[in-house]
């Protein structure tokens, strides 16, 4: 316990981060998460609030911070490659407040009122999406090795344990008044007070720049970013995430169709948030037992707890189907995470970041009209049966298992093959001396040591020279 309060191991040798850096760190990643959630208590009475509002607004208002952020998550990522990233959380912070505070100047039953309500939604919804991808590359420039792991794994699961606490606190402030929910919207403010000493804690793209620069003689270094990132891993990375996202989201979607009672609902989808809470914080010890099987286990575990939820209407089935699928989430995503961060060069980190980070935004958006699109082209309707979204979400989880476990023969049989060969080649130029065990060492040691993150370094080295 001592040693906690005089701070937190990075990974990086012995160096140790202050709690206020940590909390700091922490407190931007949750910012990327809150917009919307001060709409969600009030969206029961908000006809009362702004007499007239259509559908259209409402839908609108619900959906448009996370509309607002998928643009100005690639923004980010890209502002982030050229600009100092403390500076730009700063302002970003500083817009996100300014806006917050504003949400207190709306009058209601005011005709304007609600045009108002959706615009400052949009407006959050931009300054989430850009602190989105710099919030996580602050983790990997803090935490190195296991403890960077174990921190992707903390922010998610402190994030969804922060959600749980305001969605209920929201829930009480808007029976006193309905500005008050917007409170957690003010968040934002505490990364400016430590805005000056905490640019020691993360890297700065500019300054890589210029060293790189001084380095050549004095002459613009050009970074192309499929040089700085391991795409294929990124773009396999982004499409898992986005299948697993719009499945668990179609959980929070299609439960109160499901079980009309507010408290059985609200209970059950208080278990997703238990479920990536509980995950994040055993995410290393989690992560020694599936070993390198990370992606069949998870797919494995989402398509049972959708499998289960979508043959009973038991509420505690339900609710063991629903831990156990959002569990699994839970380790997957900042597992993930962990992993393009060392695929990827610090130049291209944020936007590398960000192309997955937007997996969960367009996968939050796009879950609901797809699975309605998917059930009318087989003449049902989940509007009638919300259970059939269940069904459909074990469909494709199946599928997307199927495919994972079929890449994983592939790269297993290609990295055999590929083993082979450099043995063949060290019995070639290696003394006959060495004998077979020392073979087989040395081809698995030239295979092993051919890594994303050495892929991304060699990368980099390469577009320096």
């Amino acid at each position: 316990m001592k040693n906690i309060f005089k701070g937190i191991q990075s990974g990086y040798g012995t160096n140790v981060l202050p709690l206020w850096a940590v909390f700091n760190l922490y407190v931007i990643f949750i910012c990327t998460s809150i917009p919307g959630l001060a709409i969600s208590p009030i969206m029961g009475k908000i006809t009362e609030i702004f007499p007239g509002t259509s559908p259209l607004a409402s839908q609108m208002l619900e959906i448009g911070p996370n509309l607002a952020a998928i643009p100005f998550v690639f923004l980010g990522g890209w502002i982030g490659t050229r600009f100092n990233n403390n500076k730009l959380t700063a302002w970003t912070c500083l817009f996100f407040s300014l806006c917050s505070v504003c949400f207190f100047l709306i009058p209601s039953g005011n005709s304007h009122g609600m045009l108002f309500l959706i615009i400052l939604s949009f407006l959050i919804g931009i300054a989430a999406g850009v602190l989105s991808p710099l919030s996580t590359a602050f983790i990997a420039d803090m935490f190195g090795g296991k403890k960077r792991t174990a921190q992707y794994g903390y922010t998610s699961a402190t994030l969804n344990l922060v959600l749980m606490g305001c969605t209920i606190a929201t829930g009480y402030l808007a029976k006193i008044d309905w500005h008050l929910p917007f409170l957690i919207y003010l968040l934002p403010i505490i990364p400016l007070f430590f805005a000056k000493k905490f640019k020691k804690y993360i890297t700065d793209p500019t300054q890589i720049r210029k060293t790189d620069a001084a380095a050549n003689n004095g002459q613009k270094v050009h970074y192309k970013f499929s040089q700085q990132v391991n795409i294929g891993m990124l773009v396999r990375y982004c499409i898992f995430y986005f299948v697993i996202t719009f499945v668990i989201a179609a959980i929070s979607l299609y439960l109160p169709f499901r079980y009309t009672d507010s408290s059985t609902a609200g209970d059950l989808t208080s278990i997703l948030f238990f479920g990536i809470m509980l995950s994040g914080y055993l995410l290393n010890y989690v992560l020694r037992i599936l070993k390198k099987g990370v992606a069949i286990w998870c797919m494995i575990a989402i398509a049972g707890g959708f499998f289960l939820m979508s043959i009973t209407s038991e509420v505690v089935l339900v609710g063991v189907g629903i831990l156990i699928a959002t569990f699994f989430y839970g380790i997957a995503q900042p597992y993930y995470y962990d992993r393009l961060s060392m695929a990827s060069s610090r130049i291209a980190l944020t936007l590398t970041l960000a192309w997955f980070a937007s997996m969960d935004s367009i996968g939050n958006v796009v879950a609901a009209p797809v699975i309605d699109v998917i059930a009318k082209i087989f003449h049902r309707s989940t509007t009638t049966d919300p259970n059939l979204a269940f069904w459909l979400c074990t469909a494709l989880s199946i599928v997307g298992l199927v495919i994972v476990i079929i890449r994983k023969i592939i790269v297993g049989v290609k990295d055999h093959e590929e083993v082979e060969k450099t043995k063949a080649t060290l019995m070639d130029v290696t003394k006959p001396a060495l004998n077979p065990a020392g073979h087989a060492a040395a081809a698995s040691e030239a295979v092993s040591s051919t890594t994303p993150a050495t892929t991304a370094q060699a990368s980099t080295t390469a577009s320096k020279q």
